[in-house]
């Protein structure tokens, strides 16, 4: 299970969060997985007192919810390479820094969490990262993965033409992502590569958003597209008719759609 041999990608994140739909991506990701976050990291234990790295703070909402369940006596690093958007509250244990996980230094043997949402998927040295990752947990530390894997498509009943339309406009936007280093299948071996890395009590679990058009979890999608829509079009790898169609739906509370499944893996760095 190793990088080599993968298709050279092009440059660049495709969803770059240097645009403003970063933000509107942002709230849409809060809106349908920040409680299922939440879950699986108290799940691991979290307490009073635990020092804590967030990868790929985004917003930096599960960052600020981190810092307020280590306390006083603990503390949050959050990294991200565009920390444009992240808020912190003015939390005094939550500290911000401009990182990029694939070549900047970690302190070795240092968290007793760490926690990554959406960030192995997008880099095609996601192997070597998650190695990094597991090195800088403290014994007995956790590491908590969640990303997407494109094992279903976004419309999982596509009864009428404009729902298929959705469905084409979906896949294009999984293809494009891969051409740029992603891997949307690599979630689904998280718990072997995480035993692979040594860690003790690995498991997993995945979870489905189904939502309304027009709803806070839509504006995820929405984000989405309106960034990167044009480029597939461009692209030819859907019309503009389309891309057109997708997002009117989006916005449409009679139309019911799904994000990809959110797989969650974990493991504990053996004392």
């Amino acid at each position: 299970m190793s990088d080599a041999g993968a298709p050279a990608a092009e440059p660049g994140y495709l969803l770059d969060n240097a645009q403003a739909q970063a933000q509107g991506r942002f709230a849409g990701l809060e809106a349908s997985f920040d409680t299922l976050t939440q879950r699986h990291l108290a799940a691991r234990g979290l307490r009073p007192g635990w020092r804590c790295l967030e990868v790929g703070a985004g917003s930096g909402s599960v960052a600020r919810w981190l810092a307020s369940q280590a306390g006083p006596d603990g503390s949050v690093l959050a990294t991200d390479i565009d920390t444009r958007w992240v808020q912190t509250a003015s939390l005094p244990n939550l500290e911000v820094i401009q990182h990029d996980i694939v070549t900047d230094p970690l302190p070795g043997g240092a968290f007793d969490l760490i926690h990554a949402r959406l960030v192995l998927v997008h880099l095609p040295a996601r192997n070597q990262v998650l190695a990094r990752l597991v090195a800088a947990l403290k014994p007995g530390g956790w590491l908590v993965a969640e990303d997407f894997d494109s094992s279903l498509p976004h419309c999982l009943d596509p009864a009428t033409g404009e729902e298929q339309a959705f469905v084409k406009v979906g896949q294009a936007l999984v293809g494009a992502l891969h051409r740029r280093g992603a891997d949307t299948t690599y979630p689904r071996t998280l718990p072997h590569r995480l035993r692979s890395a040594g860690l003790a009590d690995v498991g997993a679990s995945g979870h489905l958003v189904i939502y309304h058009g027009g709803s806070p979890e839509a504006v995820l999608q929405q984000a989405n597209l309106d960034q990167v829509g044009p480029s597939l079009v461009d692209a030819g790898l859907v019309t503009a008719t389309d891309l057109q169609t997708a997002q009117r739906l989006l916005r449409d509370p009679a139309f019911i759609a799904n994000h990809p499944v959110m797989i969650t893996a974990w493991g504990r760095k053996p004392r």
